[in-house]
């Protein structure tokens, strides 16, 4: 009975550590490629409207049509993105447009950020700096494992962006760069610049 008591034990704890890992910063620190983007509204009651639902699909291991997060582990880290279509350029705060842009620019964005993870409310919190803008990203985490997470961010009231990233490597490393389409959804995390 001793025995079955301490195998038990030891069970139990072995659990407690594996599920605290899970809801630490630490669980993000590594190289992340993201699958799929999926752009939509919601009602008056939070629920999606179906109709509204746009889906972008990437390759997550491609450094040539993809977007990569790098998070390191002293909370700060980079987004790299290949999958740039077009470089919106002249924000004209009048007209509240761009008033240029360059079309296929077959370049990288690396985008700087620092994050810090809510483990009590699974809530990941990015500061990203766009350019001369610093935006902070409030993203609900979904599904946090080792290989794979989602989060949903609500990017303008009732604007919802949900993304599906895929671990690529538990360490962070530099990526090549190209260009692909890419959604342009202004104050998104993935598609706002």
């Amino acid at each position: 009975m001793k025995k079955l008591t301490l195998f038990v034990s030891l069970a139990l704890i072995g659990l407690m550590f594996t599920s605290c890992r899970k809801n630490d910063y630490k669980s993000f620190i590594g190289t992340w490629g993201v699958e799929k983007i999926e752009y939509y509204n919601t009602d008056y009651a939070g629920n999606p409207i179906v109709s509204s639902l746009e889906t972008y699909e990437f390759d997550p291991n491609s450094t040539d049509n993809g977007i990569q997060l790098y998070f390191r582990e002293d909370k700060t880290g980079e987004m790299r993105d290949s999958a740039v279509d077009t470089l919106w350029l002249d924000w004209n705060a009048e007209t509240d447009t761009y008033d240029s842009y360059i079309s296929c620019p077959d370049t990288v964005m690396v985008y700087p950020f620092s994050y810090s993870y809510d483990k009590s409310d699974h809530i990941l919190y990015m500061n990203i700096n766009y350019g001369d803008k610093l935006r902070t990203f409030k993203m609900s985490i979904e599904n946090l494992t080792d290989n794979s997470f989602t989060y949903e961010n609500e990017y303008d009231k009732n604007y919802m962006e949900r993304a599906y990233l895929k671990r690529i490597s538990k360490t962070t490393k530099s990526a090549s760069r190209q260009a692909t389409i890419h959604p342009h959804k202004s104050g998104s995390f993935l598609g706002g610049r």
